[in-house]
């Protein structure tokens, strides 16, 4: 199978290339393109085509140069040159056939003979110099290669130039920068806004050769721009602008980024209010910069005016002018808010005296209140419910007994409502009696009630009002979670009311200096003893100091110093309050919390 035989086509118009492929590809040839005469060289190098098209008017490498490279290596002796020349002068066609171009094609290309032209080329034909034509076809080509080195020449030069003059604003540019960048770190720890402005004005002034610049910031209050004007010979403030003046009303009008020179400045409306002001002279080089603020609302921040006597202000001058006024508002508004910090950071400091000694005032007094004061406020709330609560107790309490003889009457209710009726006055008996039981306990908190009587007292009624009253006053905390397990069938027992109450309550408060997050409150027995236990998940006691637990004075035992848990205070009080109702009570070591289990007679 035979390959479609390959073209080069090197051609600087793409136009003139998508006709050549267009029309080649068609008639079944492999088409390769190259823009330039180096490109073309090094890929007709590579392909080895059968025929290079080639154009004369190429940009660096003419098509002349090209055949010439190309004919200088042997590889190339088979690769048919056809130049593609818009030249139809005699003196052109020879020089393509005597720099090694095989013939030529003229432009432009006839659509409808290009492919017969190119299919007889790689047919066989070749087109020759007559007779006598080399030695005037040489002089040509030579005087056009003097004549394109020449323009090679120039441009090289030209080249050069514009090279050395921006390599000089490239270095004048970085000496700018390295003297602003050395600024803007001078200036990061001044917070005095005229050190600042005297130093960044001072080095604008001297880096663009100004005779008069002068700096204007909006004041606080809006209404009026104030100003410092720097010169060569003093820094001094200068009149206020107000904030209704045409020239800013005109400059806060103006695209952000905007800074105006030259006939720009002079053509604009402000020019002679400028004049007016004294920001430049009628005859001067005049700049404008307005400044925006950098808070969001884009509102006129300020401005630099400068002026100087000739020389008329380069692009990269008023870059730099931009970047000393960037770094001036920036840090102008840093010192502001660097002051308005120190302010606040003394005004906080006051503060913080000031709540350090209500703090201290405040512990003071709560040192000063102590537990009574807290019994005492606690007793005024129990006995201010425990008054509201014992008018309906008291009539509950004498209806439902009338309520019982009324029953007792033969006639009314009818017989076979009766059951119910007695049902329901026996609930109605036992809600007055946990009311009651209630009540007598407010009231036993709040020092109101019978003076340590004995009496018949349920231990499970007594131990859940008791856990509910102290959550209420905070000796149970609200994270402490209880779980109560009454199992004892027998629960009367006689004798007096505070002091199971503060049994109960030495037991909490031991679960809760052990920082324990759940207690089990249990209770079980015969008819004759009745049980409790509280169990806690606190931190583990050491077993040295169980021993000693109910002992009294506990601060004063062996090992009272050392660290971990230790016993319940309250423990001896409950100890000596089990001795008195002949019971006994102990705690046991737990891997984790600890056990206290109380055993006293019901008779």
């Amino acid at each position: 199978m035979s390959t479609a035989p390959r073209i080069l086509c090197i051609e600087d118009n793409p136009m003139n290339w998508r006709l050549v492929q267009r029309l080649l590809s068609q008639a079944g040839y492999e088409m390769h393109w190259a823009d330039d005469g180096l490109k073309g060289c090094d890929l007709a190098l590579a392909l080895k085509p059968a025929l290079i098209l080639l154009d004369i008017n190429l940009p660096g490498l003419s098509g002349f140069e090209v055949a010439t490279k190309l004919r200088q290596n042997t590889s190339m002796d088979a690769t048919l040159i056809v130049a593609l020349t818009a030249k139809t002068m005699r003196s052109d066609r020879e020089t393509a056939l005597v720099t090694g171009c095989d013939g030529f094609i003229p432009k432009p290309i006839d659509p409808f003979l290009f492919v017969a032209q190119v299919e007889a080329y790689l047919g066989g034909r070749r087109d020759h110099l007559e007779q006598g034509r080399e030695g005037a076809a040489l002089r040509q080509f030579s005087q056009q290669v003097v004549e394109h080195l020449e323009t090679q020449l120039k441009e090289a030069q030209e080249g050069n130039r514009k090279l050395l003059a921006a390599q000089s604003e490239l270095e004048q540019r970085s000496h700018h920068l390295s003297r602003l960048l050395s600024l803007s770190k001078e200036i990061i720890p001044i917070v005095n806004d005229g050190d600042i402005l005297f130093r960044v004005l001072g080095q604008l002034q001297e880096e663009l050769h100004l005779d008069r610049l002068r700096a204007y910031r909006v004041h606080g209050s809006g209404t009026y721009f104030e100003g410092l004007e720097k010169t060569p010979d003093h820094f001094a403030e200068t009149t206020v602008i107000p904030s209704t003046h045409p020239l800013i009303i005109w400059a806060n009008g103006l695209p952000d980024g905007t800074i105006l020179t030259g006939s720009d400045l002079r053509q604009s409306a402000p020019w002679e209010q400028g004049i007016d002001l004294g920001l430049w002279s009628p005859r001067a080089q005049a700049l404008l910069l307005p400044l925006r603020s950098r808070s969001g609302d884009q509102h006129l921040w300020g401005f630099l005016a400068a002026d100087r006597p000739d020389q008329p202000f380069l692009p990269f001058e008023t870059e730099l002018a931009a970047l000393h006024a960037g770094i001036l508002q920036v840090s102008l508004e840093n010192a502001g808010l660097i002051a308005h910090l120190a302010d606040t950071s003394r005004a906080l400091g006051t503060s913080y005296e000031g709540l350090e000694s209500a703090y201290e005032a405040l512990k003071e007094a709560q040192r000063a209140l102590g537990a009574q004061n807290q019994r005492t406020a606690l007793g005024t709330l129990f006995m201010s419910m425990a008054q509201r609560l014992q008018s309906p107790v008291g009539v509950l309490k004498q209806e439902s007994a009338a309520l019982s003889v009324f029953m007792e009457r033969p006639e009314v209710p009818a017989p076979e409502d009766r059951a119910e009726c007695h049902r329901s006055m026996h609930q109605i008996c036992e809600a007055v009696s946990q009311v009651d039981g209630l009540v007598r306990g407010l009231l036993r908190r709040a020092g109101q009630g019978e003076a340590r009587s004995p009496e018949w007292i349920h231990l499970h009624d007594l131990m859940s009002q008791e856990l509910e009253l102290l959550r209420a006053e905070g000796t149970l905390p609200e994270s402490l979670a209880v779980e109560m397990n009454f199992q004892a069938p027998r629960d009367l027992l006689f004798g007096v009311y505070s002091d199971f109450a503060e049994l109960l309550s030495h037991l909490v408060g031991h679960a809760v200096q052990g920082q324990a997050g759940r207690i089990t409150l249990r209770t079980w027995g015969g008819n004759s003893h009745f049980r409790i236990e509280l169990e806690d998940d606190g931190a583990a006691i050491d077993e040295a100091l169980l021993d000693t637990a109910f002992e009294p004075f506990p601060d004063l035992r062996a090992g009272a110093s050392a660290s971990g848990r230790k016993p319940g205070q309250g423990l001896p009080s409950c100890g000596q309050l089990m001795k008195a109702y002949g019971g006994a009570v102990q705690i046991l070591p737990a891997e984790r919390g600890s056990l206290v289990r109380i055993s006293f007679p019901m008779e």
